[in-house]
């Protein structure tokens, strides 16, 4: 007989093979009892500068999200926790973070995973010490994105990186990533002056 297992649950065991010093179970369960949606419970969580968008489950096009964001630029990073190539880019953000706070620019992470997902994104975040504003895009969202991006819904390749400029004019639809480093940085700073 196969039991099937919720991804808390697996979650657990395999949190039991993690050295000590990670304090998964407890990182774990603050996320995923502690906090509600928009409201991050941890003080670590505010040390880096991680902030969950509120009421981000109901915000359904760009437009609606970058309304939180006016007179300001934003870099948007499209990713997901089932995607490995996401997570190479994560070890690039600290300098990508300090770069965008130095010139006034919002950090926005947009995660494509769906609601089994969320405990997973929530510890992913803290995990990588991904500091910016954060949110989970429902199936309208996506489609925003996706549409303005690649011309149609249910398209999706990511990691994806967007800049708009401080009126919300997408200014750049397929940035470099963070990787590139210098050569971000220069793109950002030439798409923002026209």
């Amino acid at each position: 007989m196969i039991k099937t297992l919720s991804i808390f649950s697996l979650i657990l065991f395999f949190s039991t093979f993690l050295p000590a010093k990670d304090n998964f179970k407890t990182c774990m369960s603050s996320q995923i009892f502690g906090g509600m949606e928009g409201q991050p419970n941890s003080s670590r969580v505010d040390s880096l500068q991680i902030k969950i968008i509120e009421s981000y489950s109901k915000i359904n096009s760009v437009s609606e999200l970058l309304k939180r964001f006016e007179g300001k630029p934003v870099f948007i990073d499209l990713w997901a926790t089932w995607c490995l190539p996401c997570f190479a880019e994560f070890d690039f953000s600290k300098p990508l973070h300090e770069f965008l706070v130095t010139n006034d620019i919002e950090m926005i992470y947009i995660s494509f995973d769906n609601d089994e997902q969320d405990s997973l994104w929530r510890i992913k975040i803290q995990e990588n010490k991904l500091s910016g504003y954060h949110i989970r895009a429902n199936k309208s969202l996506k489609d925003s994105i996706t549409t303005l991006i690649w011309g149609g819904i249910d398209v999706v390749n990511i990691p994806h990186y967007l800049l708009f400029n401080q009126y919300k004019v997408l200014v750049n639809k397929s940035a470099s990533p963070p990787s590139a480093k210098i050569k971000l940085y220069q793109e950002i700073e030439t798409d923002l002056k026209h």
